[in-house]
């Protein structure tokens, strides 16, 4: 029996036995909704995998199924009843979900399996190789989680697969993309380092650092056409980036100018961010407090204050990324080295008084600043402007 591949266009009508909505409080504030179904096996072959980060792995060489892949196929062809509980199950991510619980059918808008592909490909295999009457009937359990975000999808992918940013870091370590900017971040900042692999418990987060960097990247850098929000909302892909261009370093001069850039300026970005975080002017904003309904920030914790001082000590990262991002606009290059030159027209508490006000102006949401181009812009258009006077002086 044949079953055609998914689709992700359009709509899938999967039906199901049972459904249940388990959405968050976290979840629904991100406009985000979670369901977990039981359905037929066979409604499985009808979704795509385009935004997995691997497709069924034997489909392009039969000579890679191994025991995990026999193992799906003994439990699907000797126990199919217990199919569901020994299975992890399937991902499925859209961006819409419609259920109508009388007809039991979730209408799915671009709908891909992220995590799964390879139950996927075994149950095909199964069902390709039986008639129709002798298929047994087992169900499958999915997860389906309707992100109307296409980038935010691509890191749900990524973090539900094995191939994780922080076991991506692994892979760089290993091929040794980090080295070099391991050896300058040591040689600039004594008695730090960073993680080279997802084992080692002592280092910087080395994805962290990769974002904080690209936020310092010169927008008009020929191949950073990102916008200034890229690194707030894919923070997989900076690891991705500066792993490709460590690749092509060799033979691209592009390629090479980026990976020497962040190379360069990883130190620099570790200590912009720590004195940002820091910084004497967030004192006195009160950000820490519930507005004037009793409404506390939403998105996460704002700031927090040191026990001791009583001042701010660390700033949530989607306040704290449009700031780094505004300071793109004062790097350099001075004779083949990049450089963070602050002019002296410029006023830390200045950027730090924008970035309050965006965070107000935004209903107090430290998610929704992280991702609001509107608020980077509003950033940099203060930085930008110096920079602009100063050149044309």
């Amino acid at each position: 029996m044949t079953t055609g591949h998914g689709t992700r266009s359009g709509t899938l009508k999967l039906h199901y036995n049972l459904i249940r909505n388990l959405t968050s409080p976290d979840e629904k504030a991100n406009g985000v909704q979670t369901w977990f179904a039981n359905v037929d096996a066979q409604q499985i072959l009808e979704i795509g995998a385009e935004d997995n980060l691997r497709t069924y792995i034997p489909e392009h060489s039969p000579g890679k199924r191994n025991s995990v892949h026999k193992q799906i196929a003994n439990t699907i062809e000797e126990l199919p009843d217990r199919f569901i509980n020994r299975n992890s199950g399937i991902t499925i991510t859209c961006t819409s979900c419609d259920v109508d619980d009388a007809k039991r059918i979730a209408f799915l808008e671009n709908a891909s399996i992220i995590n799964g592909a390879q139950t996927q490909g075994e149950l095909r295999r199964y069902f390709d190789s039986v008639e129709e009457n002798e298929a047994s009937k087992f169900m499958v359990r999915v997860e389906i989680i309707m992100e109307p975000q296409r980038e935010q999808i691509v890191e749900i992918a990524i973090a539900r697969n094995t191939s994780t940013s922080v076991k991506s870091v692994s892979q760089a370590g290993a091929r040794g993309y980090l080295t070099e900017l391991k050896s300058s971040i040591e040689a600039s900042l004594p008695g730090e380092t960073i993680q080279m692999s997802e084992t080692d418990t002592e280092g910087l987060n080395t994805q962290s650092i990769l974002q904080w960097t690209r936020l310092l990247m010169p927008q008009k850098l020929p191949g950073n056409g990102v916008p200034r929000n890229f690194a707030y909302k894919q923070g997989g892909k900076c690891l991705a980036d500066f792993s490709s261009w460590a690749e092509q370093r060799k033979s691209d001069a592009g390629a090479k100018t980026l990976y020497n850039f962040v190379v360069q300026m990883g130190s620099v970005a570790i200590k912009e961010y720590r004195y940002w975080e820091r910084h004497e002017a967030w004192n006195g904003h009160r950000l820490h407090e519930y507005g004037k309904n009793s409404d506390k920030p939403t998105g996460g914790r704002p700031v927090r204050r040191d026990k001791a001082t009583n001042k701010v000590s660390w700033v949530a990262p989607g306040i704290m990324f449009p700031i780094m991002s505004a300071l793109s606009a004062f790097v350099r290059n001075r004779d083949g080295s990049w450089v963070l030159e602050k002019p002296t027209l410029f006023k830390e508490e200045e950027l730090i008084r924008r970035a309050v006000q965006q965070f107000r102006a935004l209903d107090r949401e430290v998610a929704v600043m992280g991702r609001s181009e509107a608020a980077y812009d509003a950033l940099s258009i203060y930085t930008d402007t110096i920079a602009t006077v100063l050149a044309e002086r």
